[in-house]
């Protein structure tokens, strides 16, 4: 077929024929044994082929190949196929009559068809080697007697059970609502799957914007580093009925299986309502503040958490000794012999002792717990040159200084300060514009180094005291 475009009607006439001739010549093969009605469901796609469904097709191949009703100056007047970005739901293929319960399912009770009786959905799981088959949701319709199905894909038909259901079309019916689990993402994934009554089928929901329905620390693209990658921390409940999601306002980062995120953080929430396409679609986004164990709305202005950075641990100097009893149990001081060294008390049959290369050397009386807690771990700085610093942890029988990587150094002078906090963490900060600072905080990257990630903008009313911090 010739792609050269006409304007004229002599051509639009002979496309027009073309396409009659084409289609007339499918149905003839069309036998009145193989008509069936389908489904009068808007947008919808079967897995299966009926001859109708193939009619179709050979209608959609001249299309493809730049079949458009032109008129005029050649701009096309109507559209002879849908926009495939739209999102369309698909009928689920009946199969799995003969599949057995899922193990560990736990039956769903909800009214599907909105008569006031509860309909039980059972769980039958595909027989696969790796238990990672489909699942058949069946049941019968309390107000027809008819029997009803669909078919899920959880990623694993161990334990399938439902959320509470849903009723995110409004018609006083409710919507069965399974997830995902995506067991290999670090922090929890997955998303959840709504299942609408539709024309006496179980048919799965399509989400407009299925990134803002997931769960989990999802990256933020081109953000990977060495050490760390941001991400944006995502959620997703059903709450009084209705499906919510959420996602957090700015990300955070995560690396060496740690994510460095404050206690509260602002959340954008999304409520999702089913339309008469099956579609999910996400509301305007709400600002919330999300807490350990509640949301709550926005104030004015609602900013995150001050990154973790107050107050200074104490320290202790030569002829000083201090216990730790938290995190890892030990006693350690400084004796000044020859040259200064650190005495670790781990056990009563081990003690460790360990060079220090400086003068007048100062010990932490806090772990460093955010750099290593599995063995004893020191924070080493100086009365006389308050730039220098060193952390030491526990190798066996023995104390290791750890070597600084990443971004930035471990330093303590001008615009980069450095200190312990109470609580265990090691921050640096580095001066940025506008009397900002960039937070920072050192975890264990590998056995012998250590690397630190930011936690976001700090500013001080005055940063030689940490006590001041407060957003800026």
């Amino acid at each position: 077929m010739s792609t050269t475009r006409g304007t004229g009607p002599d051509m639009a006439s002979d496309i027009e024929e073309r396409l009659r001739a084409a289609l007339m010549a499918r149905a003839e093969l069309v036998r009145p044994e193989d008509l069936s009605p389908l489904a009068p469901v808007d947008d919808v796609r079967r897995r299966s082929r009926s001859p109708w469904v193939l009619l179709v097709a050979a209608a959609a191949v001249l299309l493809v190949l730049g079949v458009v009703r032109l008129v005029g100056d050649g701009a096309p007047r109507e559209r002879l196929a849908p926009d495939p970005k739209d999102p369309q739901i698909v009928l689920p293929d009946d199969v799995g009559r003969d599949w057995k319960v899922a193990d560990l399912s736990t039956p769903a009770e909800l009214d599907l068809d909105g008569d006031g009786r509860r309909e039980k959905v059972e769980f039958l799981a595909e027989p696969t080697k790796q238990l990672d088959g489909r699942i058949r949701l069946q049941t019968t319709l309390s107000s027809t007697g008819a029997e009803t199905h669909g078919i899920a894909e959880l990623g694993s038909t161990i334990g399938t059970t439902a959320l509470e259901p849903v009723d995110a079309d409004d018609d006083g019916d409710q919507e069965l609502v399974l997830w995902y689990d995506d067991v290999s993402a670090v922090g929890g994934g997955g998303h959840p799957l709504v299942f609408d009554l539709r024309d006496g089928l179980l048919v799965q929901a399509v989400a407009e914007e299925p990134d803002l329905l997931v769960r989990g620390n999802v990256p933020v693209p081109g953000s990977s580093t060495e050490h760390y990658e941001m991400v944006r921390i995502h959620d997703y409940w059903v709450e009084d009925g209705q499906l919510f999601s959420s996602r957090s306002a700015r990300a955070f980062p995560a690396g060496n299986m740690t994510l460095m995120r404050p206690e509260t953080i602002v959340m954008d929430r999304w409520r999702w309502t089913l339309g008469e396409d099956g579609v999910l679609r996400a509301s305007d986004p709400e600002c919330v503040r999300s807490g350990l164990e509640s949301l709550v709305p926005c104030g004015a202005q609602e900013l995150d958490e001050v990154p973790y950075v107050t107050s200074v641990a104490d320290t202790i100097g030569t002829g000083e000794a201090a216990e730790f009893t938290e995190g890892y149990r030990f006693t350690a001081g400084i004796e000044a012999i020859a040259d200064p060294r650190v005495v670790v008390q781990v056990s009563d049959s081990l003690t460790i002792t360990h060079g220090l290369e400086v003068a007048d050397p100062r010990i932490s009386t806090v772990q460093p717990m955010s750099i290593f807690s599995d063995g004893a771990s020191l924070l080493v700085t100086s009365a006389s040159d308050p730039t220098w610093l060193q952390v030491l942890v526990q190798d066996g029988d023995r104390l290791r200084a750890l070597e600084p990587a990443g971004e930035i150094e471990l330093e303590n002078r001008g615009d980069v300060r450095t200190w312990l906090t109470q609580e265990g963490a090691l921050v640096t900060v580095v001066a940025a514009e506008d009397d900002t600072w960039h937070a920072w905080q050192w975890m264990l990257v590998s056995r012998t180094e250590m690397a630190a990630l930011p936690t976001g903008p700090v500013c001080f009313d005055d940063v030689d005291d940490p006590s001041t911090a407060r957003s800026c």
